[in-house]
Order: C-alpha cells, then sequence, then structure tokens
C-alpha cells in the first residue's frame, strides 16, 4: 500500500525557485527540473540505501553519494544485453563504471523474471527521464518489480517524459481528449500502444501495477497540460541537442513535459 506525496507536472515557477535557491542541477531543460526535483523531495540520510533506475552515465547517484553518504545502487544494462548501440552513446560503460567504484552497479534491467537486486532493501527508488523508454509491454512488471525490491517505509521517486498532447495540433488535441476518456472502454491491445498519450493513461497502467487506485489529480488533465503556461517544457536547445546526439532525422514540435510521480509506502 501506498501513500501518494505527489503527482504533478514540472512547473516553470518551481524551476526557477530551484536556480534561485542554487539546488543541485538546476538548468534549463526537463532533467534540468528533475534533478533538484528529486534532491528537494527526500530527507536523505546516511546509509540509506537508494536505487536509480536507468542512470547511465548521469553524475546523480555521485553527487548522491558523495553528498549525503548513501548506499548508492544503479540498474542500468547500457545496451549491452540487447546490443542497442544507442544506448551506449559511444562511450564505455565498463570505464564510466571502473571510475566510479562508490557505486554498486548491476548491469541489467528490471522487470525481469530474473534480477540479483535483493527484494524489500532500498528505502528509495528513483528514476529521472527513464521510465519512459520501458517498452508498454512490461511498463507493469518494472513498476511490480520495484514494488518487491522497496522496504516499507521507502519511497518511490520518479520523473517520467511525457509529450505534449498538443504536439500535433488541434486535430491531435482532440483525439488525444478522446482517447483519455474512452480508455476504460477500448481494447487491451490499444490501450497498451498508446500508453504513454497523457500522463493519466500512463498512471493507470503504473498505478495499477502497484494495486493503487488510479489519482484523478486535477493538472494531469489533457487541456491544463496544453493551455497552462507554467507546465514546463523542453527546451528548444536541449531539443536540438537530442536530434544531434541520437540522430534523429525530423522533428515535429515535439514538446515535452514532465510526469512527477512521488509515493510512499506503508505496507
Amino acid at each position: 500500500m501506498y501513500e501518494v506525496i505527489e503527482i504533478s507536472l514540472a512547473s516553470v515557477q518551481r524551476l526557477y525557485d530551484y536556480h534561485i535557491n542554487n539546488v543541485y542541477g538546476a538548468d534549463f531543460s526537463i532533467k534540468g527540473f528533475d534533478r533538484p526535483w528529486l534532491i528537494s523531495s527526500h530527507v536523505w540520510q546516511k546509509n540509506e540505501r537508494v536505487l536509480d533506475v536507468g542512470a547511465a552515465y548521469s553524475n546523480t547517484p555521485v553527487h548522491i553519494q558523495k553528498t549525503y553518504g548513501c548506499e548508492m545502487w544503479v540498474a542500468d544494462d547500457f545496451g549491452l544485453n540487447s546490443n542497442e548501440t544507442f544506448w551506449t552513446r559511444d562511450r564505455s560503460p565498463h570505464e564510466h563504471i571502473a571510475a566510479h567504484p562508490e557505486i554498486k552497479y548491476i548491469l541489467e534491467r528490471l522487470g525481469t523474471s530474473v534480477s540479483s537486486l535483493p527484494e524489500g532493501y532500498f528505502d528509495v527508488i528513483y528514476s529521472l527521464s527513464a521510465l519512459e523508454h520501458v517498452p508498454a509491454n512490461i511498463t507493469p512488471a518494472v513498476w511490480s518489480h520495484m514494488d518487491r525490491l522497496l522496504k516499507i517505509g521507502g519511497e518511490l521517486i520518479h520523473a517520467i517524459d511525457m509529450p505534449f498532447p498538443s504536439n500535433y495540433g488541434l486535430q491531435g488535441l482532440l483525439k488525444t481528449i478522446g482517447f483519455e476518456f474512452l480508455y476504460p472502454l477500448l481494447p487491451a491491445g490499444m490501450r497498451n500502444k498508446y500508453y504513454r498519450v497523457t500522463p493519466r493513461v500512463y498512471l493507470r497502467m503504473a498505478l495499477a501495477a502497484l494495486q493503487l487506485k488510479h489519482q484523478t489529480t486535477a493538472n494531469l488533465t489533457v487541456l491544463n497540460m496544453a493551455l497552462n503556461p507554467d507546465v514546463l517544457a523542453e527546451s528548444y536547445a536541449h531539443g536540438l541537442n537530442r536530434i544531434r546526439k541520437d540522430g534523429q532525422k525530423s522533428f515535429r514540435y515535439h514538446r515535452v513535459a514532465s510526469l512527477l510521480v512521488h509515493l510512499k509506502r506503508f505496507a
């Protein structure tokens, strides 16, 4: 069972506050919001057992370990188990891991039937711009796996990239509203295929895996996400960097927001 600490969307005002207060990792991008949000969302304690899901080459685990004295783990296979060179980013995972002996790296993905991660062990499990890469067919398994890894009293803190429903204009926006309204009546195959079409749709899948009732949070409505100027969107500079870094050939107003999910387990 879980208590909901926060379910919301990243906001411009909060990002300004993080900058003004010089919170770790703040810059004008989605991850530049996610990092300070993570650090501010939890009272970090020495020797806490913390798992970063999908950290790859991120310095955030190193920062948490050095600043707060936490026992840091990272679960990420860097694409090594699937021969997906995209995830290595033309870098050497083994060199990165060797350079950070203070972090325990587990080269595997969550949601698999066999795992070396200890169950009921972690005080905090978090991810930053990682869970959106998990295929729909195993997303429930990943959330269920995190549930098994988390100890009672532990916290799940996740920032998940979400495309704006207005990315494809008015017609796309109306289709998205209709999809969300009809979601309970749609075939499972269609629901799974479009699991990230809105934050609420994603939450239905994720929270069901935790046996937690779907949260009807007001600020997650399609119209609020599309029209509220305080909803933070990825900067164009970072969008261009992503196109270059990932070798994308086309780009169509692909604005991205961040869905914030913070839960505390009490049973």
